[in-house]
C-alpha cells in the first residue's frame, strides 16, 4: 500500500474497498445528488486542510469528496438508498444489451448457421469477446428483433 492510499485511510478512516464503493456510489446518484455532495465536499476540504495543512491537496481532495459521500448516504432513507441501487443494476443490463446489439450479426449467425442454443451464444460471448452477459438477455432481445422483423415482413 502507498503512502498516500495509508493516508486517505487514515483521513477517511476507511478501508480501500469502503472507499471504492462510495465512489461507485457517487457514480449512480442523479444529478441533484452529485451536486449536493460536491457542495458538502467544498466545505469538507477546506475543514480537513485546516487541520491537515501538511497534506497533499489531491488527497485532501479525494477524502473529503469520500466523506461527503458517506454523510449524504447517512442522510438518504432506506427506500431512496434502494432506489439509487437499482439504479444503478438496470444501467449494467441496458450496457450488456447495448453491446450484445453490437454484436447482433454474430448472434443472427450462431443461431441460424449455427443452431447454438442461447447458452452456448452467452458462453461464445465470454470466451470469445470477454463480454459477460446472460443467455436470458440474448433471449430477449432475439425475441424483441425477430418479431419485429417478422412483422415488418408480413
Amino acid at each position: 500500500m502507498t503512502e498516500k492510499q495509508l493516508e486517505l485511510e487514515k483521513l477517511t478512516k476507511m478501508s480501500i474497498e469502503i472507499q471504492n464503493q462510495q465512489l461507485r456510489f457517487f457514480a449512480k446518484v442523479d444529478i441533484s445528488t452529485k451536486l449536493k455532495i460536491l457542495e458538502y465536499q467544498k466545505t469538507l476540504f477546506h475543514k480537513l486542510k485546516n487541520l491537515h495543512s501538511d497534506a497533499d491537496n489531491a488527497v485532501l481532495t479525494l477524502a473529503s469528496l469520500i466523506l461527503a459521500i458517506n454523510f449524504v448516504v447517512g442522510e438518504l432513507d432506506d427506500v431512496n438508498l434502494n432506489a439509487i441501487k437499482l439504479r444503478g443494476k438496470n444501467t449494467k443490463v441496458k450496457v450488456k444489451r447495448q453491446k450484445v446489439l453490437g454484436y447482433w450479426a454474430i448472434v443472427r449467425t450462431l443461431k441460424l448457421e449455427q443452431n447454438m442454443s442461447f447458452r452456448e451464444i452467452a458462453a461464445y460471448f465470454a470466451k470469445y469477446h470477454k463480454l459477460e452477459v446472460s443467455y436470458s438477455t440474448i433471449y430477449e432481445l432475439w425475441n424483441e428483433l425477430e418479431k419485429n422483423i417478422q412483422n415488418q415482413e408480413n
